[in-house]
């Protein structure tokens, strides 16, 4: 009995053993690898390496696919990997290689009669930028500006602010409401929504805040009716006026004098030239309307809508542009033709006019500056005019003038019998310089001895070009007090050009005179050499007014008023009327 039980226990110990040490033990059949993962054919991983950070895709052996978001910066057309798979196996296309992942690839392993074919589905990630980048108001001519989640706007007085366009540059694929590019109230503050790609939501609030009313000389300029039809008949004044009250402008530079001619019925041109009464002297003689006079017609209709009209003596000592006046084909000549302003210099050299191209009268004559005020005078006395202008050619001589035979007899006599010299001599030009000054001064005392109301203003071109070729020194007027608006002629095609001219003329106009701002109203091109102004071009230009401190404007001239891309900008700039500056 003993030992049945004894080999029982015998056996019994014996299996146990043959079964640890076939458990713990290398079976030749166990299906696995060096790296403890079972020899199945089937992919082991599938990364991109060369991403930051790597990205490893996740594959379904079921489905056999290969999937994997990527960042929206990675290049998908261009994007290497690196697979496991089991030893003695092949993979193809084969790891290593740069592909092409923005359709779908079929990489096929393979080892020996056995072969799985993977289909790879590569997308980018979810973006959660949700950023608003700017905002602008096309119609506006604005961009508002962006602090942290505040968006501030400032509008000029008088802006409608119920419906606005916005437009808005936000993070890529980003949406936003309201849309961009869509019409919004944002007469109180608005908030704006933008949400990231993977729906993160950002808010902002847009706050938009309306200016003081201006007060400011907003003006254009009329020319003669050869280049405008706004004086041509009564119907065509009113339609000026009307345009201009819509625009919100407050004054009318209107031309008086061009082309030896008058708006309205001069005695005093007549009285001086060959013309043979006042009407024959008139731009359009023929003119009826109501009163049969057509500076008196405006005048009324520009007053019963608020705005001023001031005389706008173009040509000013001017005579004519492109051919030289002469007694027979100038009627002024024909009577005076000792009033001619050009004539040689001391070499013989003959001295024609400013430019090759202006031939002017000579306004170094007593005889001719007595002419020019009364042709003024006679306007100031005989209509309820709000002022009157010179410009570039009132009081102005070309640089190259005075040889002719008044001017340079006086200039010998007070300088014990010299010639004049070169026209680029200092005291030369300082000379005659003064006379010019002085015909200003005299003219200024005369409109305000008849008037202490009425404006005396002008629109020179930028100092120190305007002296150094016209022989105008608007410093010393303005020194003088006896010019009350100034419209420097700051006519340039780009920005840049326009900032460095205007700041050329605030450096002048501040250290000159009383420095008060609101006499200064720039003239602007709206038409000139390069065609019809950029609507951006001059909406930059005002704006950059508004930040040194200008508060009006001159524009050349009323034609491309009615064109819509600039009236978008008037509109924009101008919401609402403004106070004319008292003075």
């Amino acid at each position: 009995m003993k030992n049945l039980i004894y080999l029982s226990l015998l056996a019994f110990f014996t299996l146990l053993t043959l079964s640890c040490e076939k458990d713990n033990g290398d079976d030749p059949g166990d299906d696995t690898n060096g790296n403890g993962q079972e020899d199945t054919l089937q992919l082991y991983s599938f990364t991109f390496h060369e991403l930051d950070p790597q990205v490893e895709a996740n594959i379904d052996h079921q489905e056999l696919t290969i999937q994997a978001s990527i960042p929206r910066s990675a290049n998908i057309k261009n994007l290497a990997f690196e697979a496991e798979y089991p030893d003695g196996a092949t993979l193809a296309p084969p790891s290593g290689y740069a592909y092409d992942f923005s359709n779908p690839l079929t990489f096929t392993l393979e080892k020996g009669t056995e072969s799985l074919s993977y289909t790879s589905h590569i997308d980018f990630s979810a973006v959660d930028d949700n950023d608003i980048l700017s905002v602008s108001f096309p119609d506006l001519f604005r961009k508002g500006e962006i602090d942290g989640n505040t968006i501030s706007l400032e509008v000029p007085f008088g802006t409608d602010l119920t419906e606005v366009e916005i437009e808005m540059e936000i993070s890529d694929f980003a949406t936003v409401t309201p849309e961009s590019g869509s019409m919004a109230d944002i007469s109180s503050p608005l908030e704006i929504i933008v949400t990231a790609e993977n729906g993160d939501e950002q808010s902002y609030t847009l706050e938009a805040t309306e200016m003081n009313q201006e007060t400011g000389v907003r003006a254009f300029w009329v020319p003669d009716p050869a280049h405008s039809t706004f004086l041509r008949s009564y119907e065509d004044m009113q339609e000026g006026v009307a345009l201009a009250k819509e625009l919100n402008f407050n004054t009318l530079y209107v031309v008086a004098w061009a082309r030896t001619n008058t708006l309205y019925p001069s005695q005093v041109l007549a009285d001086h030239s060959s013309f043979n009464d006042a009407r024959e002297g008139m731009f359009r003689p023929a003119y009826t309307g109501v009163s049969g006079d057509p500076l008196e017609d405006l005048i009324d209709l520009a007053h019963a809508e608020g705005l001023k009209v001031i005389l706008w003596y173009e040509y000013g000592f001017m005579a004519r542009v492109g051919t030289i006046p002469t007694p027979d084909n100038d009627k002024i000549l024909e009577q005076n033709p000792h009033w001619a302003g050009w004539g040689r210099n001391s070499a013989g050299d003959t001295i024609p006019s400013a430019y090759n191209l202006d031939y002017y009268y000579n306004a170094y004559h007593p005889e001719v500056q007595q002419f020019m005020k009364n042709l003024v005078m006679e306007a100031v006395e005989n209509y309820n005019i709000d002022g009157i202008q010179g410009d570039d050619r009132m009081p102005a001589m070309p640089s190259n003038s005075g040889y002719d035979y008044y001017t340079r007899a006086r200039y010998k006599e007070e300088h014990d019998g010299q010639d004049p010299p070169s026209p680029s001599n200092v005291h030369w030009k300082r000379w005659r310089a003064d006379i010019l000054n002085e015909f200003g001064q005299e003219l200024y005392d005369a409109v305000k001895a008849h008037n202490p109301d009425m404006l005396v203003t002008n629109s020179p071109n930028p100092y120190p070009w305007a002296y150094n070729n016209l022989l105008q020194d608007w410093p010393q007027w303005l020194d003088d007090g006896n010019v009350e608006i100034l419209s420097v002629q700051c006519y340039r095609y780009s920005i840049e050009a326009y900032r460095a001219t205007i700041n050329e003329v605030m450096s002048y106009f501040s250290n000159h005179g009383d420095g008060l701002l609101k006499r200064l109203s720039p003239g602007l091109i709206l038409y000139g050499t390069q065609g019809l102004t950029d609507a951006e071009l001059l909406a930059e230009k005002i704006k950059y007014n508004r930040s040194i401190g200008i508060t009006g404007e001159s524009f050349f001239y009323d034609v491309p008023l009615h064109e819509e891309r600039i009236q978008r900008v008037i509109r924009a700039m101008y919401p609402a009327p403004a106070h004319f500056p008292e003075f």
